[in-house]
């Protein structure tokens, strides 16, 4: 039996993200490595697996993210009829119990206003700024910033569109007077070097790989002490933390809680449906701009024009 290439297949079947695919495949393909016969593998083949990823000094989440990959791949071996039980389900409860997020090791670094500021102060180039401020200003996922093409940046009707995702309801969100100077200035700086239609680019001119965004947080934070490389996630700079600041900050200046589901992009409830219906975008956007930080000092702003 090939059992990633049935689990995959699945997966696909399944309407799956590639990332998520390519995640599960991944772990599975580790797992099989130690255990190839999976349908003969139980509590102790598991514990001795937890062991060997323990040794590797992986994250609780990381942990995590492996066991919940066997666990989607022997809920279809249970779904196939191959096997009876799914054995991961009992064993992460008991084994893998995961701190509460309140305070926690795995609760996201909640930055100030002031060390976003620091952040961007401290990035070097126009590209590096252009991008923490789209995190910081639309609250959208890394993969959601690397799917920008230069085509979704609307600067005449002051929004920006998101490409489908499966984590994604809403496709829209808005640039405040910051972000669309910011991005104004960093499309005609791409412009003259872009060999691709991706908004991010690198230097050569192709689309940034997939790593680039973490690695300027990380970098910069730990310039900052705000990133410890080795640390747990609440001691670590990502493009996470800014969909965090986004979500926390204008909650705290009073946003309309439902209007900030909507730029959020959260999936939506059943029972929720009715609100989203009846939201206003005009609504949205006007809130957005009176509650979102201003990010960008005034001797920043002036400089522009010197």
């Amino acid at each position: 039996m090939d059992y990633i290439r049935d689990f995959v297949a699945d997966c696909q079947a399944r309407g799956l993200t590639a990332h998520t695919i390519e995640t599960y495949r991944s772990c599975l393909k580790d797992f099989l490595e130690y255990h190839p016969d999976a349908a003969a593998v139980g509590l102790e083949e598991l514990r001795a697996y937890l062991g060997e990823l323990r040794i590797r000094n992986l994250a609780g989440s990381s942990l995590k993210g492996y066991f919940a990959s066997l666990s989607a791949f022997y809920e279809f071996q249970v779904f196939s009829g191959c096997m009876a039980v799914n054995p991961v389900i009992s064993f992460r409860r008991r084994y893998l119990r995961i701190k509460e997020q309140q305070n926690g090791e795995n609760t996201r670094q909640l930055l100030s206003v002031q060390q976003v500021q620091l952040l961007l102060g401290a990035a070097a180039g126009l590209r590096e700024k252009a991008l923490i401020l789209t995190l910081a200003k639309t609250g959208m996922r890394r993969g959601e910033l690397l799917s920008l093409r230069v085509q979704d940046i609307i600067i005449k009707d002051g929004i920006v569109r998101i490409a489908p995702k499966a984590k994604r309801s809403n496709r829209l969100t808005f640039m405040d007077e910051e972000l669309r100077d910011i991005l104004v200035a960093y499309l005609s700086w791409r412009e003259r070097r872009a060999k691709t239609s991706w908004l991010w680019i690198s230097d050569h001119g192709g689309r940034i790989h997939k790593d680039v965004p973490n690695r300027i947080l990380a970098g910069l934070g730990i310039s900052l002490g705000l990133h410890q490389k080795e640390g747990p996630i609440s001691e670590r700079l990502t493009c996470h933390c800014m969909r965090h600041w986004f979500t926390t900050h204008l909650f705290r200046a009073g946003m309309n809680v439902e209007y900030l589901k909507w730029l959020r992009g959260d999936a939506l409830k059943k029972e929720a449906w009715q609100i989203y219906n009846h939201i206003d975008i005009e609504e949205v956007r006007q809130e957005y701009l009176r509650r979102i930080p201003k990010l960008i000092s005034f001797d920043e702003k002036l400089a522009r024009y010197l």
